[in-house]
């Protein structure tokens, strides 16, 4: 079966197949006709990507390494569009690294999403992994692109594609009841935290006044999730953003709150954390942003925790050594700067 235009099969076997492919590849490369198909490495998280060599008929400039990233896998299947609407009407108007793609697309009955993207392993990149240590220098390089995203998102700009990426917060309160929240959140998942911040009602109502906080502030396009499992570095060292599941509009403090806490040892954040949240703020401002006062982006950047947090206190598909790496940083930041409190929650 060739592939069109909003082609986003399910069957893996289908995207996969030479026939599926010479269509995909026709739109940039016509007369690119695969012959041999050979996956390289799959990858099982909540998607899964499927990195693959390709063997064509003739010569072509067609990439010979490619990623598909889908719902492949039955028991995991989701209707979730924002990141294939990313790369299709977004990415490219943006100046931020992401990997270049190839095709991009929603089933119109189904609504699986699919992508293909060109193999940055191929080019000698590096995923990064969120359970390995990451620098406060390194978390300045991925704070200059977040500032980069911010800026050419800010107040209004491209306002249409507020549609198409609405906020979260408020929606997120809705995956789970109390009930099921408050048993994850004091699974272990934040050990040794406070029970003031392991608290189901305060985490929801925490999120919900973010939200409202949102509305009377600037908002721009945000990331939403950048851990350093989301993150590539280039054979340079330059880094770059994948993911964009939950890409969304919001405040700045959201990304900047999220990532930090993260990707950084507590205590190196504790040691870092005013001077990168000034780089970014800097860097908002040379790219051509609105930066906030001092006084109000750290209010902000503390108030803005929570977010991580119930990320990743609702979260059950992924490994469980992620889980409490990333959901005990995030709750000891929140008990460290008091952020349910600065919400009044």
């Amino acid at each position: 079966m060739s592939a069109t235009a909003g082609s986003a099969p399910f069957d893996e076997k289908e995207v996969l197949s030479p026939g599926w492919l010479a269509g995909m590849l026709s739109t940039r490369y016509p007369g690119a006709v695969p012959i041999r198909v050979e996956v390289v490495e799959r990858i099982e998280t909540v998607a899964t990507k499927l990195r693959f060599r390709l063997e064509y008929a003739e010569d072509t400039d067609a990439p010979g390494a490619l990623c598909a990233k889908g719902y492949f896998d039955p028991a995991r299947r989701r209707a979730t569009r924002a990141e294939a609407d990313f790369y299709r009407l977004v990415a490219d108007q943006l100046p931020v690294r992401t990997p270049p793609w190839l095709h991009a697309a929603v089933d119109d009955e189904s609504g699986h999403p699919l992508i293909v993207l060109h193999d940055l392993v191929a080019r000698g990149a590096r995923f990064l992994d969120p359970l390995v240590g990451y620098t406060a220098e390194e978390a300045a390089a991925t704070l200059d692109q977040l500032a980069a995203l911010h800026a050419a998102t800010q107040d209004g700009k491209h306002a249409v594609w507020r549609k198409l990426f609405p906020p979260r917060l408020t929606g997120l309160t809705r995956v789970l009841d109390r009930e099921t929240l408050q048993r994850l959140v004091d699974d272990g998942r934040a050990a040794g935290v406070p029970a003031q911040v392991r608290d189901a009602d305060r985490l929801t109502a925490a999120m919900r006044a973010m939200e409202a906080l949102s509305a009377e502030h600037p908002s721009c396009l945000i990331h939403g999730d950048l851990h350093a499992g989301n993150i590539y570095q280039l054979a340079d060292g330059n880094p770059g953003l994948i993911d964009w599941q939950v890409v969304q509009f919001g405040n700045w403090a959201q990304d900047v709150g999220y990532h930090l806490a993260t990707v950084l040892d507590p205590d190196e954040l504790a040691r870092n954390e005013r001077r990168l949240v000034a780089h970014y703020l800097d860097r908002l401002a040379a790219h051509g942003g609105t930066a906030p006062d001092w006084e109000q982006a750290w209010w902000m950047y503390r108030a803005y925790l929570p977010y991580g947090l119930f990320l990743w206190s609702i979260t059950r598909a992924v490994e469980r050594p992620i889980i409490e790496h990333l959901a005990g940083r995030l709750a000891r930041a929140v008990a460290r700067h008091d952020s349910l409190d600065l919400l009044d929650v």
